[in-house]
């Protein structure tokens, strides 16, 4: 069945639909886990409670620092968590889930928080150590050049031995 058969015979987009032959998975949607990007609230993580609209929704983060507030979509980034929670939940509700999900520690593994935890490390050192970071670039990319460089001239000095036994029996033959 191609897509327009399906979406003749669709009367509504459903995710599954959109899932299927769009590829997106991370929906603005009750349950979500978000990453706030700006604002007073930067570097927190909450749940989506509700969608207020097209451009806010409210959420929630009662073991993750974050008030119960209304917030910008663009001041939140999506993550692939999502809780099964009914929408509007309370906050004690919303802190059992949380719990339950286990979900401070899913984060904290998560490839996202440890680029972030670099970015803040990166960012809190002092001169000295930004210098030795910079001298242990350069020698990673001494080594890197270096075992390039042999690998290279071995692969060359092959391919040397191996053309010139070629060129000696055309020689050979008048």
């Amino acid at each position: 069945m191609c897509i327009r058969d399906r979406v003749s015979t669709q009367s509504t987009w459903d995710i599954n639909y959109i899932r299927e032959f769009m590829g997106f998975k991370r929906f603005v949607q009750a349950g979500r886990v978000a990453y706030i990007n700006y604002g007073v609230d930067h570097g927190k993580v909450c749940v989506i409670v509700e969608v207020i609209n097209s451009t806010r929704v409210l959420v929630d983060g009662p073991t993750l620092g974050v008030p119960r507030q209304v917030i910008s979509l663009r001041r939140l980034a999506l993550t692939d968590h999502l809780l099964k929670v009914a929408k509007g939940i309370h906050t004690k509700s919303l802190e059992a889930e949380i719990k339950k999900a286990d979900l401070v520690k899913k984060i904290g593994e998560s490839s996202w928080a440890k680029k972030l935890a670099a970015q803040k490390r990166r960012a809190e050192l002092n001169d000295f150590e930004r210098f030795q970071v910079m001298m242990l670039k350069r020698q990673k990319a001494y080594l890197v050049n270096k075992d390039v460089a042999q690998a290279h001239s071995k692969g060359a000095k092959k391919a040397k031995k191996a053309a010139k036994p070629k060129e000696a029996k055309s020689s050979q033959q008048p």
